[in-house]
């Protein structure tokens, strides 16, 4: 027998993990977790744009209606108040997008009512309606064939006044007193 001495452990030695493989994959972890984020933002916005389009689109349509003509003009006291609502409403459309006035004048408002002519010189028939605009204001005048000139004004806040005129033009309507029909 040899007097030498020997030792072995019965106790597993622990595997350390590498340095680069711990690295490795923190980096990808990272990657992943901000490919997610970046995907979950993506999304959230689509949706939300998405969510805005349908809202103007029922706004549009539910604010802004159109009197049905079958090629006749429209005549009476009762269509040119009528038209003065519709006006009003176009105003109101336009005014949602940006909160100004400036964005419903004779241009923005016959996109938004094909169906009638805005100008911002005097109206000479219910189907012609004559508007003036500030920032803040908004005022549309129209004719109807008995020669009455029913005007109509809002601002800002929403409140409505309305009366009649002997001078049918939009800005007369923004600083005329309220009288009512």
């Amino acid at each position: 027998m040899d007097d030498s001495f020997s030792f072995r452990a019965r106790i597993p030695m622990r595997r350390r993990i590498h340095p680069w493989a711990l690295k490795a994959g923190l980096v990808v972890a990272l990657m992943a977790l901000g490919i997610g984020t970046f995907a979950h933002w993506v999304i959230a916005s689509e949706n939300a744009s998405l969510a805005r389009a349908a809202h103007r689109r029922v706004t549009e349509d539910v604010a802004v209606t159109q009197i049905a003509s079958e090629g006749e003009a429209v005549s009476t006291d009762a269509d040119a108040k009528e038209a003065a609502r519709i006006a009003l409403a176009a105003a109101r459309a336009g005014f949602s997008e940006r909160r100004t006035f400036r964005d419903a004048g004779p241009a923005q408002l016959s996109a938004l009512q094909p169906g009638f002519v805005f100008v911002d010189g005097p109206s000479t028939m219910a189907r012609i309606v004559s508007v003036a605009w500030s920032a803040d204001r908004w005022a549309a005048a129209i004719e109807s064939s008995t020669g009455t000139c029913f005007w109509i004004r809002t601002d800002a806040p929403g409140s409505v006044e309305r009366g009649t005129l002997d001078d049918c033009v939009g800005s007369a309507a923004l600083t005329a007193p309220a009288t009512g029909w």
